[in-house]
């Protein structure tokens, strides 16, 4: 299969350096054109999104990545004020809960949030991208 050119904003909220960065090769693999950022816990990522939807919201990402247990502010403490905050007001992004819980409480109440489109096992690999971002 040959990587796709397809220009998505992405952000993934994820404390683990090494996760983002396999995260970031597995999903260039399949996209050629992809704007990345990274957040290291859901408040800077409240503040860069405010940032964002204030100043240029033709940026706002596409697909947010969210890691549940981080500092700070967890994923779900982020999923809490993304939706009081009314933060995307466009409904623009799609947000994943991309995680290594293996409780499903965990996967449950992920997917029971209407914010989150779908839960994803870490690592992430290249066929779980694909089916994401549609791409074959």
């Amino acid at each position: 299969m040959k990587p796709k050119d397809i220009t998505s904003n992405i952000l993934v909220i994820d404390d683990g350096e090494i996760d983002n960065y396999i995260f970031e090769t597995v999903v260039k693999k399949v996209l050629t054109n992809s704007k990345f950022d990274a957040c290291m816990d859901g408040q800077s990522a409240i503040n860069k999104l405010m940032s964002i939807s204030r100043t240029t919201p033709h940026l706002f990402p596409d697909f947010i990545f969210l890691d549940l247990t981080m500092p700070m502010m967890n994923g779900w403490q982020f999923l809490d004020e993304f939706s009081r905050l009314n933060i995307d007001p466009l409904k623009k992004s799609k947000i994943y809960v991309l995680s290594s819980s293996v409780s499903n409480l965990d996967k449950n109440r992920s997917l029971s949030n209407p914010l989150v489109v779908d839960f994803i096992s870490k690592p992430i690999n290249r066929h779980k991208i694909q089916s994401i971002f549609e791409v074959s």
